[in-house]
């Protein structure tokens, strides 16, 4: 498959994520790497926000911070 030429992929990892959570989770993007915060652990799409994730090969850690869950993905 070719690639869109002058895309960014992280810009369309970003849209999809934003689609996908809704207002389910907020979304940090930090210079190509994502910082999620789960506000819905229940309601949240974790197999859909899993999926786009390591399909575009990035690094995934989900981590706690006080009663907050958040997932870091890395490229």
């Amino acid at each position: 498959m070719a690639d869109k030429s002058g895309a960014d992929p992280a810009v369309d990892v970003e849209q999809q994520l934003i689609f996908l959570m809704g207002d389910l989770g907020g979304l940090q993007n930090v210079m190509g790497a994502f910082r999620i915060k789960v506000y819905h652990t229940r309601a949240f799409p974790w197999d859909d926000v899993f999926k786009l994730l390591l399909y575009r090969d990035f690094k995934i850690d989900v981590t706690r911070h006080k009663a907050d869950i958040y997932i870091e993905a890395r490229p």
